[in-house]
């Protein structure tokens, strides 16, 4: 969901909120006002119905306190966090994504309301919407999208292309009640991702009719909410969901939800400003956040390929002794000793199966590994048991500690501030709940 269920309950600022009237209309009604711009009902009953899906225990006044902190901290946040798209692996435009989260929340939350008002149409579909659907010339689509048969992996349109492509009507088409209106080949084009702007430049005739009827489709939904609910209050709806992705964005670049090693160009600057004196109190503070295992014992057989080493699996599993295996098995020069490695330490030089030894869990053999050999060197399989681990902690002056005090002393400043502009929202604005959900 956009408001993402981040922040704690406000009901310490609700608590003494004085009560307000608002408008009875259906679609129209207050649940609250901050600083005097109304929250509508209708926007916390969608939301609250939506989320009661997953979670059928959710009280209705604790998704109006998400609402308000979301809609505090989005307004609180201005310009400090960057649009981002949520769930979205490639680019499309923001705008575009909020207006499709907007009408899948009005499907899934009015869902059978909305059917009605498609079979209501004549021939109980959303074609009879459709006015015309004009042809596009292939000289037309060329002047736009270029020559067909050319290898593409992108398509960006010049603002000339993006001029022409707004000139050409996909399908014209008219909302109940409404005036005509059309889908041209640019409202298209805008809404596509990459591999979508690619598809359209491929097949534009095909593709441009099929998304053409998915932007109808879209109209209709929002058509049917405003009329049944009031243009300003799906207008709330969509705020809270666009205020949902600018609070979303300002978790991440203050690290909330994120790991040590994710960046933002907030958490990246203050790992960089981060001294040497912060970085030794903090790892005299949380040593054992820089444990690692020093040395390891162990032992090991080596076998020339994948069958041999079942086999000795297979009597590792049936209770045959480790070094009895490997002194049975193994083909390594210690074998006779039952294929001991002897101690490994953390600061020598360490081959790959030193590191795979380090891997490895004390007290149970790891599973066959293939050798990393060359192209022209015979393969072969290595089986590892680490009997013994001695543990201790990277030291101060390692990199290991500057890199990870550093990001970890940048994440508590990050959250520090964010919690800062939660706490100052709450205490700079005026809100009124006007009913008690």
């Amino acid at each position: 969901m956009a408001a993402r269920h981040f922040v704690a309950a406000v009901a310490a600022v609700l608590a003494g909120a004085s009560a307000v009237a608002g408008p009875t209309a259906p679609g129209a009604a207050i649940a609250a006002r901050i600083d005097g711009e109304p929250v509508y009902a209708f926007t916390l009953d969608a939301l609250w119905q939506q989320r009661r899906a997953a979670k059928p225990s959710l009280e209705r006044r604790a998704v109006l306190d998400d609402i308000i902190q979301v809609r505090l901290l989005a307004a609180r946040a201005g310009n400090a966090a960057p649009k981002v798209q949520p769930g979205a692996t490639v680019a499309f435009a923001p705008e575009v994504m909020v207006e499709e989260r907007l009408v899948a929340t009005l499907r899934e939350v009015y869902g059978k309301d909305i059917d009605t008002a498609v079979k209501a149409q004549p021939g109980a579909t959303l074609e009879s919407l459709v006015i015309a659907q004009p042809p596009m010339s292939q000289p037309q689509l060329d002047a736009i999208f270029g020559r067909q048969g050319r290898l593409k992996l992108e398509i960006a349109l010049t603002a000339e292309q993006q001029s022409l492509a707004g000139k050409a009507d996909v399908l014209r088409y008219r909302l109940p009640g409404g005036e005509p209106a059309s889908v041209t080949l640019y409202d298209v084009y805008h809404r596509q991702n990459v591999q979508g702007r690619l598809a359209l430049s491929q097949q534009p005739a095909s593709v441009a009719a099929q998304q053409a009827r998915r932007i109808v489709a879209n109209a209709f939904v929002l058509h049917w909410a405003r009329q049944r609910f009031g243009a300003e209050a799906v207008a709330d709806l969509r705020k809270v969901i666009e205020d949902g992705d600018t609070v979303v964005a300002l978790q991440n670049l203050h690290g909330v939800g994120l790991d040590t090693d994710a960046g933002s160009p907030l958490l990246n600057r203050l790992s960089g400003e981060v001294s040497a004196q912060e970085i030794e109190g903090f790892y005299r503070e949380h040593k054992d956040l820089f444990a690692r295992v020093d040395r390891v014992r162990a032992r090991h057989i080596r076998v020339a390929d994948e069958a041999q080493a079942q086999r000795a699996v297979r009597a590792l599993q049936q209770g045959a002794g480790f070094a009895a295996t490997a002194r049975r098995m193994s083909r390594a020069g210690d074998a006779a000793k039952g294929g001991d490695l002897g101690w490994i330490s953390a600061d020598g030089s360490k081959d790959w199966l030193a590191s795979l030894a380090f891997s490895q869990p004390p007290g149970k053999p790891s599973a066959p590994v293939r050798a990393p050999v060359g192209p022209n060197e015979n393969a072969y399989w290595e089986i590892v048991l680490v009997e013994e681990q001695v543990h201790g902690a990277h030291p101060l002056q390692s990199e290991t500690v500057r890199y990870q005090a550093s990001r970890m002393i940048a994440l508590q400043k990050a959250r520090q501030q964010l919690s800062q502009m939660i706490e100052q929202s709450r205490r700079t604005v005026r809100i009124e709940i006007a009913e008690a959900p």
